[in-house]
């Protein structure tokens, strides 16, 4: 069984971890595909196969769903928590390399995010995807995590390190 990113895939000789990358709206981003067992039905690769051909779609759902955490406000539980606590650890000159002059906003927020990484885990219904979205990994290994599950809903959104 082939999925493009991951090429090849032998159903009778699965290894644990396949990796790829995809461009998603410009920017390339790395794809990863974890396996625990050692079969995987052929409609779980249909499975895979149809969410990898809606990566764009997913990526753009996952921006929006940050966007609508951040306009939760006080109630935020991840955007504006990692926000905060980023502009307590940055210097003034990281600051200005993740925002430029421009005020610190939703706006501003949003643009300095970019993704990162996807990781596919089709065994797990409740965290079937997670999409790794963040400032520069040049100056933060922190990343705000919004996980899919299978049937191609948000779950929830963490900080995580």
């Amino acid at each position: 069984m082939g999925i493009d990113i991951f090429g090849q895939i032998d159903p009778n000789n699965l290894e644990k971890y396949y990796e790829g990358t995809v461009v998603i709206n410009g920017v390339e981003v790395e794809v990863d595909l974890n396996l625990e067992s050692d079969e995987l039905e052929k409609g779980d690769f249909e499975v895979i196969s149809t969410f990898v051909d809606s990566l764009e779609s997913y990526a753009n759902r996952a921006f929006s769903a940050i966007s609508n955490d951040f306009d939760q406000g006080e109630e935020s539980e991840a955007a504006r928590f990692y926000l905060q606590h980023h502009l307590d650890a940055f210097s003034e000159e990281e600051t200005k390399a993740v925002f430029g002059n421009t005020p610190i906003n939703k706006e501003s927020f949003m643009k300095a995010l970019s993704l990162h990484r996807i990781g596919l885990y089709p065994e797990d219904e409740e965290a079937f995807a997670v999409f790794d979205v963040q400032f520069s990994a040049d100056i933060t290994h922190y990343l705000l995590a919004v996980v899919f599950n299978l049937a191609g809903q948000v779950t929830y959104i963490s900080v995580e390190s």
